[in-house]
């Protein structure tokens, strides 16, 4: 057995309008939201989440050094004014003085002797070795013309001959002084002797 609730035309005709106004409803709210574009309520979000976000402050750029300090010329002070006495010129300064250079007497050169200046002796050793050579002799002369020293300035080549030379110089030889102004000097004198064994 079915039971079948019997409605009366009031409570169907309140049924009906319900579903019509319900149905108006949706049909309203999808014209309304098709309506709007969604990609601006998408932009809008996004637009208010950027205002949102506050940006970090910038960081201030330090303050440019100070200009270097030059300090300004000095005021422009003018010298006094100085007056110079003039020194009185010594007596006689107009005088022209002349000097006289000294006069240079030429000093003459010393000269052996008239018999002649002795051989210095052909050492040994040279001989058996055949050294031959020539002695170029520096001689310091006395006023008398007596060799008082001497150096070697030229060798022969050979020691033994150098040394045979000068030996025998210093201890044998004696010139004709060097003079300056006919007064007899001491002086240098270069002399040159030669070892040759078919001389000795």
């Amino acid at each position: 057995m079915t039971y079948t609730a019997n409605k009366t035309t009031t409570e169907k005709a309140s049924g009906i309008a319900f579903v019509v106004l319900f149905h108006v409803l949706v049909v309203y709210g999808l014209a309304l939201g098709l309506g709007h574009d969604p990609m601006s309520l998408v932009k809008q979000q996004i637009d208010a989440k950027i205002i949102e976000e506050e940006a970090p402050p910038e960081e201030e750029a330090p303050p440019p050094p100070p200009p270097d300090f030059v300090p300004p010329p000095p005021d422009f002070v003018p010298p006094p004014d100085i007056e110079f006495a003039a020194d009185a010129p010594p007596a006689g300064a107009n005088a022209i003085t002349v000097s006289q250079k000294p006069i240079e007497v030429p000093m003459t050169a010393p000269k052996p002797p008239k018999k002649g200046l002795s051989r210095p002796p052909y050492p040994s050793a040279s001989l058996r070795l055949s050294e031959e050579g020539v002695v170029g002799l520096a001689l310091y002369l006395d006023e008398s013309g007596k060799v008082r020293d001497g150096k070697v300035e030229a060798t022969s080549g050979f020691e033994r001959l150098d040394t045979s030379a000068l030996k025998h110089a210093i201890r044998a030889w004696k010139f004709e002084p060097c003079t300056k102004g006919n007064q007899p000097v001491a002086c240098w004198h270069r002399i040159k002797f030669r070892f040759k064994i078919d001389e000795k």
